[in-house]
């Protein structure tokens, strides 16, 4: 589940009703993606319900405890080891919000976990340290959440391209997109300007067989 998916549940966990517009306002994303998210969060076998109408909108059915056993130790061991990664990875990044709530919900499993990865684990991936937390992936974000053409500027030379998705390798962050009629990547960090368009994209029509399932 992704920390936005999950943040979202625990919203409507204290609110116990919102809506999609509501949502979206609250979590700086389109209408369309939270329905995106609502749905992924559903096929999961949480109770989530939509409602149609005045009196509709987004809910947990009324029973939902958020349990110890949604999260297997081995799922708490993958969100933990990603957490390692991603401060590799750019060191100025905290204990997300995501994380802390986990520890206050299975702080046990969760600080002896936390422990092995801090002692035993040493990680070497990268020339040097990189980051999603932009401006330039901010924007990325959205087209990629919303399936909408960016206009961006690399080393001078400007692009409109669908994006697909970023591309992590020893020298960099990249962006895997298309015009269309090609595939390219281009480094994050060369990207000057980047900017949402008008246009949209249906971005399954683009990826290979494997990535659609």
């Amino acid at each position: 589940m992704r920390s936005r998916q999950l943040e979202i549940l625990l919203y409507l966990m204290e609110t116990k009703k919102s809506t999609y517009a509501e949502l979206a306002n609250h979590f700086e994303v389109s209408k369309k993606t939270i329905m995106r998210d609502v749905d992924k969060i559903s096929g999961m076998g949480v109770p989530v319900y939509t409602q149609p109408g005045y009196e509709g909108g987004v809910f947990l059915a009324p029973d939902y405890r958020f349990n110890r056993s949604f999260f297997t130790a081995e799922e708490i061991e993958d969100i933990i080891l990603a957490f390692h990664i991603v401060h590799h990875l750019d060191s100025s990044v905290g204990k997300n919000s995501a994380l802390k709530k986990l520890e206050l919900l299975i702080p046990e499993l969760t600080f002896l976990k936390e422990f092995d990865f801090t002692e035993y684990l040493k990680i070497e991936l990268l020339q040097k340290p990189v980051t999603a937390r932009t401006s330039v992936c901010k924007v990325i974000n959205t087209g990629l959440d919303d399936e909408i053409f960016l206009d961006m500027t690399v080393a001078g030379k400007r692009y409109i391209a669908a994006p697909l998705y970023y591309i992590l390798r020893l020298d960099g962050l990249y962006l895997y997109c298309t015009d269309e009629d090609s595939f390219f990547t281009l480094k994050i960090e060369q990207i000057s300007r980047c900017e949402k368009t008008s246009r949209e994209f249906d971005r399954t029509d683009h990826l290979p067989e494997s990535s659609k399932k």
